[in-house]
């Protein structure tokens, strides 16, 4: 079974505005919402691609019946540890001139020793050697900066398998424990090294994704939108070229990719396949409103080339 964890969800609100001006007045042309968080919209791709799955994590009280709710809809199972208060809000802004974003990630609730507590304890009851961990996100407001290092631990010390999607410091403190997978897309790999490298120079790209295979990563799938993905493995670097078509919103793409590739490698062990279909999973979310579904994954994947 594969578990997803999210520690932070979100409501995610979607703007698109003409020619978006800071500091004035802007009105929307079109606007919709998204439940997530990014280990729900993992969830969420898991099962559109087949995979069952249970979502993890916490949940406020105040939102916890549509979550829940949602994530029936979508055939999802999960058990979340309740938090008194309120999901926070992300506003995502996009500039219809140029097609940017603009995010706005609002505060939630915050959670207490004994709510972390209660998680690790909703972990122990579910997760065996046999399962797979997917860890996702930020932390909420409270929690301990370790929490997915001890985490981590706990899985490295029970061979559970895990992957991480999660930033800087986070990431870097799980990697002593052999994640399965990291995915930081190509931003979040310059932040690591305090870099500036780019798509057009592959080659320094992969050897900054090696050193975070020598601290301890098996896999290592970088992203960057419409100029592809690159996977470094210990044996082999793989390049992915991106699927054409029209973004709609960058929202849980990246959590997409982690979806299609961590269900595909369950099954199957193949590096190649599990990266072409993480390509156009990622692909399919961003082409289209909420999480895309099976059918356009497929149809996309025959526009994907995995090299060499």
């Amino acid at each position: 079974m594969i578990y997803t964890l999210t520690l932070n969800p979100a409501i995610d609100q979607m703007i698109s505005v003409p020619n978006f001006q800071l500091g004035a007045t802007n009105k929307a042309k079109d606007q919709y919402q998204i439940l997530g968080g990014k280990g729900v919209n993992v969830s969420v791709m898991l099962q559109n691609l087949g995979h069952k799955n249970m979502a993890l994590g916490f949940m406020a009280q105040g939102e916890a019946a549509q979550f829940e709710s949602y994530l029936k809809t979508k055939e999802v199972v999960s058990d979340f540890h309740k938090i008194a208060g309120h999901t926070r809000l992300n506003l995502k802004i996009r500039d219809l001139s140029n097609n940017q974003e603009t995010e706005l990630n609002c505060l939630g609730f915050s959670i207490s020793d004994t709510d972390e507590k209660a998680l690790m304890d909703v972990i122990k009851k579910y997760l065996t050697k046999e399962d797979i961990l997917i860890m996702s996100g930020s932390i909420a407001p409270g929690s301990s900066k370790n929490l997915y290092q001890t985490i981590a631990q706990f899985c490295s010390e029970n061979q559970i398998t895990f992957a991480i999607d999660a930033t800087k410091e986070v990431l870097l403190s799980t990697l002593q424990y052999h994640p399965l997978l990291i995915k930081p897309n190509l931003a979040e790999l310059n932040e690591i090294f305090s870099a500036s490298t780019s798509f057009n120079n592959i080659e320094e790209v992969t050897n900054l994704a090696k050193k975070l295979l020598s601290s301890g990563a098996q896999n290592v799938l970088i992203s960057n939108g419409g100029q592809g993905s690159l996977l470094v493995t210990k044996d082999q670097s793989y390049l992915a070229n991106a699927a054409k078509g029209t973004l709609v919103n960058s929202v849980g793409a990246g959590d997409s990719m982690v979806a299609g590739f961590v269900g595909t490698y369950s099954k199957t062990k193949d590096i190649r396949e599990s990266l072409l279909v993480a390509s156009a999973a990622g692909a399919a979310t961003a082409f289209c409103q909420g999480i895309g579904d099976l059918d356009l994954v497929e149809k996309l994947k025959a526009q994907i080339k995995i090299t060499p």
